[in-house]
């Protein structure tokens, strides 16, 4: 069932980014909207990019990411939210950032992801994710967090 979810999940980007051409990189999105109000730091940015927010859970899906190329759909959604959602940083910033990164980075599946965590995408809903209760339910021995954290 996960699978397929997924699947849908690319399918559903690639098309969307296929119908709206360059309308799907814009920054207020395919509905126009504005995003949420920001607080660009770069030196906040920073300490998310590179693991060191102080978040046990975010900072191992970084590091992670830094090590292999490599994070799970639902670290990346989690790590977008969190930068988002909690240090109110671009997205823009966040999905530049995984272009650099991820070793199967695909456009269209990046933005697509971070437009729909943003808020910015076909989806009115709220997007963020509570990073300590997605934590607790994905790593409640956090056996992930020691695996890939920093001493």
């Amino acid at each position: 069932m996960q699978l397929r979810l997924e699947l849908l999940w690319r399918d559903y980007f690639l098309l969307l980014a296929q119908k709206a051409g360059p309308d799907f990189f814009r920054w207020r999105g395919l509905r126009g909207q504005q995003p949420k109000p920001t607080q660009p730091d770069r030196a906040v940015f920073e300490t998310w990019a590179t693991g060191r927010t102080g978040n046990a859970f975010v900072d191992a899906n970084m590091c992670e990411l830094e090590a292999t190329g490599f994070m799970s759909n639902r670290g990346r959604q989690n790590v977008a939210s969190y930068l988002i959602h909690d240090l109110h940083q671009d997205w823009r910033w966040g999905a530049a950032w995984f272009e650099h990164q991820l070793i199967d980075h695909d456009p269209a599946l990046n933005w697509g992801n971070w437009k729909y965590i943003a808020g910015t995408g076909t989806d009115v809903r709220d997007t963020a994710f509570d990073v300590a209760q997605q934590a607790r339910r994905y790593d409640p021995q956090g056996k992930y967090v020691r695996t890939w954290l920093r001493e």
